[in-house]
C-alpha cells in the first residue's frame, strides 16, 4: 500500500514491494482488487489531503496575521501580502519566451566553401574602409 500511494502504479509498486518482474502485475491487479486493501488506500489518502489542506490553512492564517501586524516592517508586510497574492492567483503568469530550432534545416543545406568567400567586390570595400 505504501509504495503504491507512492508511485500509483500497481505493477510498480508491487515490483518494489518484493514481487518478482514476472508476478508484479498479476498481484497488483490482485492485491488493488480487495476491498481492505482498497479501503486502506482511500484512508490513506484522505488523511494525506486533510493534513495538506490543514498546512495551507495554517500558512494563509500565518501570512494573514504578518500582513496585518502593525509591529512588522513594512517590507514583511508587504512581502506577506505578496505571497498571499500568489497563493490566491492575483498575479498573472510571468510570460516566457520560449524559442526553439531544429538542428535539421542545418543538415538540410549544401553550403559549399565557395559560398563562404567574400566576393570581389565585398573585398573591395573591405579594403577601402581600412584607409
Amino acid at each position: 500500500m505504501v509504495e503504491y500511494l507512492a508511485c500509483a502504479n500497481g505493477a510498480e509498486a508491487a515490483r518494489r514491494a518484493g514481487y518478482s518482474e514476472h508476478t508484479a502485475r498479476q498481484m497488483a491487479n490482485e492485491n488493488l482488487s480487495k476491498p481492505d486493501i482498497k479501503a486502506a488506500i482511500t484512508q490513506k489518502r484522505e488523511q494525506i489531503m486533510s493534513e495538506t489542506e490543514d498546512k495551507v490553512e495554517w500558512l494563509i492564517n500565518r501570512l494573514t496575521s504578518e500582513a496585518i501586524d502593525d509591529g512588522n516592517g513594512e517590507a514583511t508586510r508587504v512581502r506577506a501580502l505578496e505571497v498571499l497574492g500568489k497563493i490566491y492567483g492575483a498575479f498573472a503568469p510571468e510570460k516566457q519566451e520560449v524559442t526553439t530550432y531544429s538542428g535539421a534545416f542545418l543538415a538540410d543545406l549544401d553550403l559549399d566553401e565557395a559560398q563562404f568567400e567574400p566576393l570581389e567586390e565585398e573585398k573591395a570595400n573591405n579594403f577601402s574602409d581600412l584607409h
